[in-house]
């Protein structure tokens, strides 16, 4: 079993995010959820709004429930509704990052349109870590619209791509959060390097991948 995470931990990891440029200026925010006594499923601990991840200290940090109530801390981050809806559902989810990278909000302006399977997956490792990638559409900062396009998806992937906005990833730690981000920015790079044309990994590789870890994706979302 995974150790918890720690506010230490969140305040290192989204200084990294900020240290390799996955996040610029007030841009992001992150989260994770521990044991506690004041809301069933744990207690959250989120970024609060106007925080610099490049310069985050544990007085940036916010508690909530899971419910939307704040326990201590300033006023979270405008993107808490969506923090919230992700860890409810999916219970393995103990950490939540969301940021701006430049190649992948780069890549998603290429798109036509939203769609369940987005990123070519180029590496295997992507795939393995990340599964399938989807896209939606663009939502103004903080929208109600937003966060339920988020809900929407939740149960069904780990990542989602928001179309010139960002990533959003909810993961079982935040190192695993912070791979399946490293590797979906260098898949979106490797996109527009080749313009389109490169050659992701077999649809018989991804099967095999799913197989093995024992994972379905839908065809649609109502």
């Amino acid at each position: 079993m995974e150790n918890e995470d720690s506010i230490q931990d969140l305040v290192r990891f989204s200084r990294m995010l900020y240290d390799r440029q996955l996040v610029h200026a007030e841009g992001g925010n992150s989260s994770i959820r521990i044991g506690g006594e004041a809301s069933p499923g744990g207690e959250v601990w989120i970024t609060r709004t106007g925080s610099v991840l490049g310069r985050l200290s544990e007085d940036d940090l916010t508690q909530m429930t899971l419910d939307g109530e704040v326990i201590a801390g300033d006023k979270p981050s405008k993107e808490w509704p969506m923090h919230l809806a992700l860890y409810k559902a999916r219970p393995d989810a103990k950490a939540i990052i969301h940021i701006h990278p430049t190649y992948s909000i780069a890549y998603s302006t290429l798109l036509a349109e939203p769609s369940l399977d987005a990123v070519p997956a180029f590496t295997s490792a992507l795939y393995r870590r990340a599964g399938r990638v989807p896209m939606i559409d663009y939502y103004p900062v903080g929208s109600r619209e937003l966060h339920e396009a988020i809900a929407a998806l939740a149960p069904h992937f780990y990542a989602i791509l928001m179309r010139q906005h960002g990533l959003t990833v909810a993961s079982s730690s935040l190192s695993k959060a912070f791979g399946i981000i490293e590797e979906i920015e260098q898949c979106c790079h490797i996109a527009l390097l080749t313009n389109g044309n490169g050659v992701p990994i077999s649809a018989a590789e991804r099967a095999a991948i799913d197989e093995l870890q024992g994972r379905t994706w839908p065809k649609t979302i109502n």
